[in-house]
Formats: structure tokens, sequence, C-alpha cells
């Protein structure tokens, strides 16, 4: 009778451990399957950006030019009628263009406007389905250093919804832009965000993601002196929104190359004779004789206070401005610690 109980005993104890080594071990497994392979959490950042190009992959579209590959993302939907951004200098002066989402799902395209300056196409596409536009943010809050995906198509259609990854090494940045369209040159003082590395042909008209899946910049720009640029979406909006209304493009060609005071150094402000208090203006580095700040009396080093009469802190108050329609145009500047005022009508 004792040796029964002593091996019951056994028994329950055995059957005991098991209990507990299959459940350290279903643990274990659960781990495994769970685990991403080279993912790094710092302060709350993650290095795995594989659910952002999941959620916004399908918005991103290949563009078949006459056999010139380009990409594309989708702007706006208006019941059967998709609108797609694109770079322009890929489809001037083509026979047709077509649309490809995914990797299988095309269809034809007809290029409702465009900005030579901006290098922003705007396509037009007819289909039955329900197609999510992107995201749109704000570039100018954009931080040096933070990551951002491009997606695109390199080369053919093979290889469609491609994805690079770089880091914001400028922003707020206007740089002189040239294209060349129609054997003809063209340059304008482009509001644009400076990048870490080069993106590959065929991206170009693809769309910038910020870490949220946002839409921050578009590429539309070829490497100048080794150095990448994207337009911001700030400036890609206001031209779309004018080419989808009016099929034009109407802006106030200022002229003037400069940066945002709210960028400075106080140590910057003092060496260039402005002073420390002053927190909004744009600083005009340099100045075109055909434009219109030029007109009005402004020169280097002065800094522009208000438009229209309306305070210039940033770059959506800049482009504002820029954008704005009207014969006359007014400029607040400062000169060595001196406030003018000047007014000036044009076409």
């Amino acid at each position: 009778m004792k040796n029964n109980r002593l091996l019951l005993l056994l028994i329950v104890i055995l059957t005991a451990w098991c209990a507990v080594l299959s459940s350290q071990l279903n643990d274990i497994r659960s781990k495994e399957d769970s685990a991403i392979i080279n993912q790094y959490e710092v302060n709350g950042f993650s290095t795995d950006f594989t659910k952002i190009v999941e959620e916004v992959k399908p918005g991103v579209v290949t563009i078949n030019a006459d056999g010139n590959i380009l990409s594309g993302f989708v702007y706006r939907q208006d019941g059967d009628n998709v609108y797609i951004l694109s770079a322009y200098h890929g489809v001037s002066n083509v026979n047709s263009i077509t649309v490809t989402f995914g990797s299988s799902y095309s269809v034809p395209g007809e290029l409702l406007g465009h900005d030579i300056y901006t290098d922003l196409a705007l396509i037009r596409i007819t289909t039955p389905y329900l197609i999510v536009p992107a995201k749109l943010s704000d570039a100018s809050l954009l931080k040096q250093g933070e990551f951002l995906l491009s997606i695109g198509t390199p080369l053919s259609q093979d290889y469609a919804g491609s994805v690079e990854l770089c880091m914001v090494a400028g922003n707020d940045l206007q740089i002189e832009n040239f294209i060349t369209v129609d054997e003809e040159r063209y340059s304008y003082f482009l509001n644009a965000i400076q990048l870490s590395s080069d993106i590959p042909s065929g991206y170009s008209g693809s769309p910038l993601f910020n870490m949220g899946g946002e839409v921050v910049g578009m590429n539309t720009m070829a490497v100048s002196s080794g150095i990448t640029f994207a337009l911001t979406i700030n400036e890609a909006k206001m031209v779309a929104d004018q080419l989808l209304n009016q099929q034009v493009v109407t802006r106030n060609n200022f002229g003037i190359k400069g940066t945002f005071i709210k960028n400075m150094y106080n140590y910057e402000k003092s060496n260039l004779n402005i002073s420390v208090e002053t927190i909004n203006g744009i600083y005009v580095q340099r100045i075109r004789e055909n434009g219109l700040a030029y007109a009005a009396g402004i020169r280097n080093g002065d800094v522009i206070t208000k438009i229209n009469n309306e305070e210039i802190s940033d770059l959506n108050s800049y482009l504002k401005a820029m954008y704005s329609v009207g014969e006359e145009i007014s400029f607040e500047y400062v000169r060595n610690g001196e406030t003018f005022a000047s007014a000036l009508t044009h076409d």
C-alpha cells in the first residue's frame, strides 16, 4: 500500500513538471514566431518600416509614357476620376500615358495640366474602383536626421513598388532649379527638401513618406552638384490645386532666395545685424533683378517681414503669398534696423 502511494505521488509530480515544461516551450515558440530580425527600438523609434510600406504602397503608381518609366501617386479621387501627381519632364510631348497600380491593373491616363517650374504634372485617369489618396503632411515640420521612405519604379515595371530609405539632410531650403522643356531652359527658386542620398532613376514623380505614412515631398529634381533635392508637398499641393481648378498656375515671381528667421541661431542674427528679438520674416540671401521683390526696392540682406499685410513666418505663409492672386502686391521689410513699406502693380 505504501509503495502504491509513493508511485501515485511520483506520477503526480511528473505530470505537473511536464505541464510546466510544456508551457515554457510554448512561450518560447510564441516569442520566436513574433520576432523580427534586425528590428531595434530606441526611445520609441523602431527600424521596422514594413507596416508603413504596406499601408501606403497601394496609392503609388507606375507611369509608362511612350516607354519612359516614371512614378507617381494618387492625389485625389472625385467619383470615377482619379488625379495623380508625377514629374512633368517624363510625360511632356508623349503620345500615350499608361498608369499601372500594383503589378497588373493598368488604365490610360490624360495629362490634365503641368507646371514647368516645379516640374509637376497632373494626370487624370478614370476607374470604377475606390482608390485611397495619399495622406499629405506639412514639410515645414520636418527635422534634420528624420527618416523618409520613397516608393517608386526604377528601370521597368518589373521593379514596381521598390523602396528607398533616406534622411532629411536639410529643410526649408530655397534652391534655383533648372529644367529644360522643349529645348527651352527655365529656372526658378524652388522650396525644397535636401536628401541624404541619391534617389535612383525611375523614381521621378515618386512620393516621399514620413514615418507616419504621410507624403512630405515629391522626387522631381535631378541631382545638383552631388546633392539630391525633393519638392515640398506644401508647394506641390498649391500647384496641383490650381491645375485641378483652372489648368494653369498663377504665382508671384518674387525672385528671391532666402532663409526663414525662425531657423537662425541668435549669433547668426547678430552677425547679420538682425535683432535677436526678431522671430518672423525671411532673410534675403540672393535676389534676381527680374523679380517682384527687386522691383519693390528689396535688396540682398533685407528681411521681408510681411507680404500683402500678412506676416511671413514660415514656408506655408511664404507660399500663400507667392500663390496669391491680385494685381497689387505689398511688402514690408527691414534694412539696418529700419522698417520700409512698398507696393507695386504687376501683370
